[in-house]
């Protein structure tokens, strides 16, 4: 029988456009949990970078750990996810690319650092989901990570990261590998959700789909039903950060 999953992009501290998504999903809220609860016969799974840039960045990390602890949904670990959790342990991280909006509503709320990176550190860098036909993780998969080992450094690369060229562009950022565009997939690939590079619009090609639509930066929220495919988005109620860059989505 094949699983449902309704995927969500990355949320970046977005609450309201989170919840608003939830909601259009056709998600219950549940007041006195704190929580929505999917509807019979599917599970909520988010893409990671949850925290950072946005507004409410420790809310929606309590949220999305509530989700799971519940059992309504499954989180892959995102790059900035992996910094704020290392921070949270102590390590000396640079404050940058807002790092700085989830530190600072940690110590407004007066939320438990340690106990919020402990649910991060224990996050899964992928998850192989429908007897693997369906793959989701934050930043790019290959077929030859299969061999690598849970906590390799290939694996923790480019799950976290995507492959880059390691140069860095004018603009700051670094010079990425298109991995989507270099794909050998087959109809018998699984199928890849992704987020981390930010888009205009979804970015569907090769049997994988990007669905980090910009929230943050403007642009929308974006989820993946998964077997339907069916793409479910709402717009961000404001532009809350800027990125040097954005690319056009692709068909």
């Amino acid at each position: 029988m094949t699983q449902q999953f309704d995927i969500i992009g990355d949320v970046h501290g977005c609450f309201r456009e989170l919840s608003d998504l939830m909601d259009k999903l056709g998600h219950q809220w549940n007041r006195s949990a704190g929580l929505h609860v999917p509807t019979e016969g599917r599970r909520i799974v988010f893409v990671g970078d949850i925290v950072d840039r946005g507004p409410e960045p420790v809310v929606c990390l309590a949220y999305v750990k509530l989700m799971v602890e519940a059992g309504h949904a499954l989180c892959v670990m995102g790059n900035h996810d992996n910094k704020f959790m290392r921070w949270a342990k102590g390590r000396n991280v640079k404050v940058s690319h807002g790092l700085n909006k989830t530190i600072d509503q940690i110590r407004a709320m007066g939320a438990d650092a340690k106990v919020l990176g402990k649910f991060v550190e224990d996050l899964p860098y992928h998850l192989k989901l429908d007897e693997g036909r369906l793959i989701v993780v934050h930043g790019a998969w290959c077929d030859e990570l299969e061999t690598e080992r849970p906590d390799s450094g290939k694996m923790r690369s480019w799950c976290l990261y995507a492959p880059t060229t390691g140069k860095t562009l004018p603009n700051g950022m670094p010079d990425r590998i298109d991995w989507v565009s270099q794909r050998q997939a087959t109809d018998s690939s699984p199928w890849i959700v992704y987020g981390h590079q930010p888009y205009k619009e979804a970015r569907i090609q090769n049997r994988t789909t990007g669905i980090d639509t910009s929230c943050v930066f403007g642009g929308k929220l974006t989820a993946m039903r998964w077997p339907e495919m069916e793409l479910v988005e709402v717009p961000a109620a404001q532009q809350y950060d800027k990125h040097p860059t954005m690319e056009e989505g692709a068909e």
